[in-house]
């Protein structure tokens, strides 16, 4: 078993592991592999038992959380306090599994009380700002004091998580580095290494102080017979892609796109941050949602910015016509301009595109082909009067 586990590891093969990892074995394979800090292997055994955590939970719920529960028992008295690495291990079950273990927050951040388990509770709470930033914005008094250490990783991981607080919608006020400390990061040029998407990344802090995260994940909808390829991405501050098509080639367009759109910013698989849209898809193709209700990311000019915003009133199974998006936008002789501003528009779907269409009701211009916008309108109209 351990040597089939070191291959995953090696690989980072997740999906063709899927079956290994799932065995209970494999799980106790993983809590041995981590008694020991040896570089990149041990944080991809780490990644690794966050990942076997998940696909045991698919087929035991509760499974998850009574792992982490150990963890913690592990480290009391009663036990010895001897679980190696259990920050680390508690951060990535948590960051796996979020929904079902996310009420563990206050319990991984007082860990950060006990100087050895600090590095691994900041990563902890860094992974899971990125996939479920509701658990983190509570423990802002655990993670601010770390903003002015000595030690770089902790200082480093304790500015990341900030940036990346700061920047989610419904964040506390309180997520706001001070002007005089801010500055002093800003020319902070310590290094440190972070484990993030497979690899340990090397940062100076005052990089982690605008390093954005766009996690992006493709899945299939149905629409009766026919069935949608969607890819989606959403940063902290809410959904900033919507594309439909081959999964391979979108997340090439993706990427593209946030090189000019999120200079800088890592581009990371994920379905987590991107649950809601998912869901509010799911129920849209099945004719049982007519307005979505997600925190929009528009990027832009100030003038696409305009006649995305006026899209999303156009009402469900109605549509305007280039000419009129125009007028509404105060651009009365603009219908060119905005016709470059849909095909422009990352958002495809929610940001209704597909409901404009040309002065005598044709259906013209649409990235991803006409008949994607024919089945569109088609589904809105068999349901509007629902």
């Amino acid at each position: 078993m351990q040597k089939k586990l070191e291959s995953i590891l090696l690989k980072r093969d997740w999906s063709g592991g899927r079956e290994i990892l799932r065995e209970k074995d494999s799980i106790r394979g993983l809590m041995s592999r981590i008694y020991v800090k040896d570089g990149l292997m041990f944080w991809r055994a780490i990644e690794a038992l966050g990942v076997a955590a998940a696909l045991v939970e698919e087929q035991n719920k509760g499974y998850a959380a009574e792992l982490i529960r150990r963890y913690f028992w592990s480290l009391n008295d009663e036990s010895g306090g001897t679980a190696w690495n259990a920050s680390e291990a508690i951060g990535s079950i948590m960051a796996h599994n979020p929904k079902e273990c996310g009420h563990f927050n206050w319990q991984l951040a007082n860990l950060s009380d006990d100087e050895s388990l600090q590095v691994g509770v900041l990563w902890g709470l860094c992974n899971l700002a990125i996939v479920f930033p509701k658990a983190v914005d509570p423990v802002f008094e655990k993670v601010c004091p770390f903003l002015s250490v000595e030690n770089a990783e902790l200082r480093g991981l304790a500015v990341w998580t900030f940036s990346l607080m700061e920047n989610y919608a419904q964040a506390k006020e309180m997520w706001v580095i001070p002007e005089d400390l801010k500055k002093r990061l800003e020319q902070d040029h310590s290094m440190l290494e972070i484990y993030i998407d497979g690899e340990l990344l090397p940062f100076k802090v005052s990089e982690l102080l605008k390093k954005e995260v766009i996690t992006f994940y493709t899945k299939e909808f149905q629409q009766g017979d026919f069935t949608w390829s969607i890819c989606v991405a959403s940063s902290q501050r809410g959904l900033c892609w919507l594309s439909i098509g081959n999964p391979g080639t979108e997340e090439s367009e993706l990427r593209a796109w946030a090189k000019k759109q999120a200079p800088g910013a890592l581009v990371l698989w994920g379905m987590h941050p991107n649950c809601e849209v998912i869901t509010q898809l799911t129920e849209y193709f099945a004719g049982s949602r007519q307005e979505f209700t997600i925190p929009i990311d528009s990027r832009g000019t100030p003038f696409q910015r305009k006649v995305w915003e006026e899209l999303r009133r156009i009402p469900y199974g109605e549509t305007l016509s280039y000419g009129e998006v125009a007028r509404n936008v105060g651009n009365p002789k603009g219908p060119r301009a905005v016709g470059m501003a849909n095909n422009r528009n990352p958002i495809g779907i929610i940001t209704p595109c597909h409901r404009v269409v040309g002065k005598s009701g044709d259906l013209v211009g649409y990235a991803s082909g006409l008949d994607h916008k024919e089945r569109l309108l088609s589904l809105e109209a068999s349901h509007c009067q629902e």
